[in-house]
Parts: structure tokens; C-alpha cells; sequence
């Protein structure tokens, strides 16, 4: 079930009740937020991907969370493949989301979920209505791919970092949204702790380690690994410490990097490999994320046992 337009821009505070060692305090029973942020499905009608993603909602709500943030690439891939290939993917991810997942969700785009941007293998013009990424907007019913929104007390700001780079993508934000961006953490009352999603990493570790290049020797990060614009991010967490979680996907491996008051959080993928088992070092998985009012949070990588055939 997705949020609807009225709940983006109005949001809302639902709690639950849980225990935390926060940072630095002694033992507190407070009411934390519980949501599971599920990035890189990849669903397609290939490799039991959609009894795999089914298989994963069902795992994920068993955690009993309260809401559920779908943190991009959900089709295997929407720029390099034909119309009738691109809507048999969306028209899976709808039915099994719909079917299995029994919380309310909200949207974060990937560069796997833009249509048509390789215009030679996806046999586009770029004229088609639903061309670029307006297919995947009609999907979340959201008038743009970033927005605000509250949960459990925290200010939630959802970020697109897919820019076109050719018939490619590259990580990083477009000036209207950066300003935008700005804007929202300024309007946010100091006393309210901030969490930033985005599917390409805003920072991230574990793109060093993906990007290895072994036969140079390189330790490297790409700027389709992690935005390539970070050091104005930077500057803008350093001036407003209330900022306090950066959470994304789309490397399909984890880690965490805190620093300078914020905690980076790179979550793995659902689908592993793109569901030919464990990629690296991690099995397909998921993040259950509690948050608490006072700026601090859990988080738990979470494997759903998912093994190909």
C-alpha cells in the first residue's frame, strides 16, 4: 500500500514501545518508529524473482513494522529494455507488493527504474509519455521523485540521485533539488533529528571495495557509486547537526560509516545477486530500522534465506 499524496505532505507520527542504550545515556524505555528499508528487488519474470520478492515482504512483515521504505531499483531494469519488458516488470512488482506487503510504503527511485534512457536497446524516442522517469512516478502515485515527509518524530527526506549521464546515469543531485534540498533541512526545527534517503549512496565505504580495480591496484569510488556532489552534502550536514541517518542501497552490500554526527547507512540488497544467491560477502537481505525521538536509532541487516536454484 502506497502513501498517499496527502500523507507525503502532511505526515504523520505513529510510535510503537521498545528499549534502547542510547548513545552515551543509560538505559531509557522509549517509543520507537520500526520500518524496514527493502532496496534492490531487480523483480523480474525470471530466476522465481517475484515468489523471491513475495517471500521477502512476508519475512519483512513479520518484523512488524510500521511502515516500509522501498529504497529504489525495483524492476530488474527499466533503461535498456522495451516497453511491453518494462511494463511485465511494474505490473509484477505492483501485484506482489500489493499482495504482500500490508503496511503503508513510500518510494525512493533507482537507475534501474527509468525507462528508455539507453534509447537504442529500449527502442525509444525519448517522446513516450511515460519515458524517463515518469513511468516510475505513475507507479508511486508521487508528483516528483523527491520529497519530504514525518514518521515516528523525524523529519524523512527522500532524495533523487539518478542524473542522466549519456544513455547512463551518474550519481548526484540537479541544482533545482539540491536547492530544494537546502531549503527542507533549514525549514526543519533543530530539535528534530533528520534522516536522508537515496538510492546511489550519498557516501559509502563499500563502493571503494566494489570498485576495486585489481589489476591497477586502485582503491576508488565512482560517481555512479556514490553521489559525486558529497562534499556540498557535507557542508550542509556540518551546518545543520540535527541531520543524523543517510540510508541507501544500490551497491547490494553493507556497511555503516559514522561520521561527524551522521551514520551512513548502505543496506544491502533483497535480492542478493540479482538472485543468483549472495553477493560478496552478504546474502539477499533487508534493514529493520528503529527509530527513536531523540535522534538515535537500531538498525539490523537481516537475511530472508533466499536461495537460487
Amino acid at each position: 500500500m502506497a502513501i498517499t499524496r496527502r500523507e507525503l505532505l502532511a505526515g504523520s507520527a505513529t510510535l510503537g514501545a521498545a528499549t534502547l542504550l542510547s548513545r552515551g545515556s543509560e538505559a531509557t524505555t522509549v517509543k520507537p518508529f520500526r520500518f524496514v528499508h527493502m532496496t534492490d528487488f531487480h523483480v523480474q519474470p525470471e530466476l522465481h524473482a517475484g515468489q523471491g520478492m513475495a517471500r521477502a515482504l512476508q519475512h519483512a512483515m513479520a518484523k512488524k513494522p510500521e511502515f516500509v521504505m522501498l529504497g529504489g531499483d525495483l524492476i530488474m531494469d527499466g533503461s535498456a529494455a522495451n516497453e511491453d519488458r518494462t511494463r511485465t516488470q511494474w505490473d509484477l512488482f505492483r501485484r506482489t507488493l500489493k499482495e504482500n506487503c500490508s503496511v503503508p510504503c513510500a518510494y525512493c527511485i533507482g537507475n534501474h527504474d527509468v525507462w528508455g534512457w539507453n534509447k537504442a536497446k529500449s527502442h525509444t524516442s525519448g517522446q513516450e509519455a511515460r519515458w524517463g522517469k515518469q513511468w516510475f512516478l505513475d507507479v508511486a502515485e508521487i508528483p516528483r521523485t523527491y520529497y519530504a515527509m514525518e514518521r515516528g518524530g523525524w523529519k524523512w527526506i527522500v532524495l533523487d540521485t539518478v542524473q542522466p549521464k549519456g544513455d547512463s546515469y551518474d550519481g548526484g543531485l540537479d541544482a533545482e533539488q539540491f536547492d530544494w534540498f537546502k531549503q527542507e533541512i533549514a525549514r526543519t526545527p533543530a530539535h528534530q533529528p533528520v534522516m536522508v534517503v537515496s538510492h546511489i549512496p550519498l557516501f559509502a565505504p563499500c563502493a571503494v571495495i566494489y570498485d576495486f580495480d585489481a589489476t591497477a591496484s586502485i582503491w576508488k569510488a565512482s560517481s555512479n557509486e556514490i553521489v559525486g556532489d558529497f562534499h556540498e552534502v557535507k557542508k550542509l550536514f556540518d551546518d545543520h547537526p540535527n541531520v543524523k541517518l543517510s540510508i541507501s542501497g544500490h551497491i547490494h552490500l553493507v556497511d555503516r560509516y559514522d561520521y561527524n554526527g551522521v551514520s551512513y547507512l548502505c543496506n544491502g540488497a533483497v535480492c542478493g545477486a540479482w538472485w543468483l544467491g549472495k553477493n560478496r560477502d552478504f546474502e539477499p537481505g533487508y534493514v529493520v530500522v528503529d527509530l527513536f525521538p531523540d535522534g538515535t536509532f537500531k538498525q539490523e541487516f537481516v537475511t530472508w534465506g533466499w536461495k537460487s536454484e
